[in-house]
């Protein structure tokens, strides 16, 4: 097998104002291509790649069995058995935007504060299973969205921690972009799409010594349940959970 060519380009941006201090932000598009990803194709592709190619001195051909002389039952070039074996056929593409936002305050008496937002925007995220098929695209798919932003809210003060987090991811298709394009009406109107995904968690601790800490919090604050039809998508069935908790730090053995 050859090595995977993997190709990325970023560009970037900085920005720290001086007018708000504490404030960090950071802008990142990335643009990612990977070439002779290794897949397995089917018994099918394999006859079709095999043709398809510019010379039949390739590595599809190589894994067919054809018919040497015409039988009752075969003509001459049939195909009679065949090896499938993982190849560097395949190619992936993906491109988007990062952005991270990071605000911290310090106070004399209220203690810190720290605001931190991650956002990213997927331009495109695309598939090619065997060299010269249709492209798979996948935005906007289940566990692909257009938009999604993780976010926490922490304030700190002597002993006391409390933290606030949201994650949120618009809405998704029910079925694949292929699926969607080959039979649109595979699905009514209206549960075309997966809804989005509001997940509210908060957690608090306290340092009773240099040594234990006792922490506790609420997951899913408000109980977002699965879509229609699913069991964990976009949020898991487990709905609004808490849990408690205790650290210790041992001393040195």
């Amino acid at each position: 097998m050859r090595e995977e060519e993997a190709t990325t380009w970023t560009a970037g941006a900085v920005l720290q104002p001086r007018f708000v201090p504490g404030l960090t932000v950071r802008a990142d598009w990335y643009d990612i291509k990977l070439k002779n990803a290794i897949n397995t194709v089917t018994a099918t592709q394999l006859a079709q790649l095999c043709v398809d190619q510019p010379t039949l001195q390739n590595q599809f051909c190589g894994q067919l069995t054809r018919t040497a002389a015409a039988t009752s039952t075969a003509e001459i070039g049939n195909i009679t058995s065949f090896t499938v074996i993982p190849q560097n056929v395949a190619s992936f593409a993906t491109a988007g935007l990062d952005l991270n936002v990071n605000y911290r305050l310090e106070t004399a008496s209220l203690g810190n504060f720290n605001l931190r937002v991650i956002g990213n925007y997927l331009d495109k995220l695309e598939f090619y299973g065997t060299p010269g098929a249709d492209v798979t695209n996948s935005r906007g798919e289940a566990y692909a969205p257009k938009y999604t932003v993780n976010a926490d809210l922490t304030w700190q003060l002597n002993a006391l921690t409390l933290n606030y987090g949201l994650s949120w991811f618009d809405k998704t298709l029910r079925y694949t972009n292929q699926i969607m394009t080959g039979n649109p009406d595979i699905v009514a109107r209206e549960y075309k799409y997966v809804k989005q995904l509001w997940q509210h968690d908060i957690y608090a601790s306290v340092d009773i010594t240099d040594r234990f800490q006792m922490f506790g919090g609420v997951n899913n604050v408000f109980g977002q349940k699965p879509e229609l039809a699913t069991l964990s998508y976009p949020v898991s069935a487990v709905g609004r959970y808490m849990f408690v908790g205790a650290r210790v730090k041992l001393p040195r053995i």
